[in-house]
Parts: structure tokens; sequence; C-alpha cells
């Protein structure tokens, strides 16, 4: 399982010169923790990223609880991200390294393809966990089985 399986294709975005509370806005329609944060000359090239925790976090803890900020000034700007080929070990890698809880996926060429969150890899090895136990389940049924119902789970498993 790769990046590319597991990463959420549709990316919200907003211009760094947008305001702190459109970005929340945008945050609570799309139910997104994390926006990236676009040029606003060039609206296809992601300069940041803007969390619901550095709006929540940052802001107040500096003391700014006004919502007219605008993104790009309060926005990460120290892009992280990881291949679409690389591995769920490879991207849990790259967060701890990074200090980050969400990457960019990009492909071959370093465009951007989706996000992948600490949920998202989660989720993924709890699916991991899932089939695991569904095989030991499946091979304790096996051994414990008389000849005529281990022929007849193996004729189960071959229609399937």
């Amino acid at each position: 399982m790769n990046m590319r399986d597991i990463c959420q294709r549709e990316l919200v975005s907003i211009s760094a010169a947008a305001s702190v509370q459109e970005a929340a806005r945008a945050m609570r329609q799309n139910h997104v923790g994390a926006l990236a944060v676009t040029d606003p000359y060039e609206p296809g090239r992601v300069v940041g990223m803007l969390t619901d925790r550095d709006i929540v976090v940052r802001m107040l803890a500096e003391g700014d609880s006004s919502g007219d900020r605008p993104v790009g000034a309060l926005c990460g700007t120290e892009l992280t991200s990881v291949r679409s080929t690389a591995s769920v070990h490879e991207a849990l890698k790259a967060m701890r390294s990074a200090g980050v809880r969400r990457l960019l996926v990009t492909d071959d060429d370093r465009s951007i393809v989706g996000l992948v969150s600490m949920d998202d890899l989660i989720d993924a090895i709890a699916m991991q966990f899932e089939d695991l136990a569904g095989a030991l389940r499946s091979g304790i049924a096996r051994e414990s089985a008389s000849p005529q119902e281990h022929r007849a789970l193996h004729m189960a498993r071959i229609e399937d």
C-alpha cells in the first residue's frame, strides 16, 4: 500500500492573501483541518500549509483574535512532501522527521497529487491489522476443521 492509494486527492486550498477568517470558514465548509496555501499571483503554486492548529494555538498564543490577518502571514512555509510511491513507513518517517501531521503527496514530476494525514495512515495500518487478524482466524478455523469441513472451506474460498 502506497501513498497514492491512501492520500486524499481533493486538496482544499486558499490564497495567501485571504483572511484567516475566510480560511476558518473554508475548513468548516470542507470538513478539513488543513488548507494548502497558494500564491495569490500564481494560484496553482502551493506556498504553504495552514492548519486549524495554526489558527487556534498560534494566533491565540500571540494574543491575536482578529480574523483579518492574511493567511500568508500565519501559514507554515516549509512544505514537507512524500512521493506517491512511498510506503506507510516512509510517510511516518517523514512526518516524524519534520514534526508534522500532514504531508503533501507528489508524483514523479513533483506535482502535488494529494495530502495524507496521520489519521489516513492510522486507518491504513488498522486495515492491515484487520487483514492480519482475518488471516489468523482463517488459519485457526482451517486447522481445527474436520477433513470434510476443510474441503468445504477450501471450496468456499475458491468460489469467492
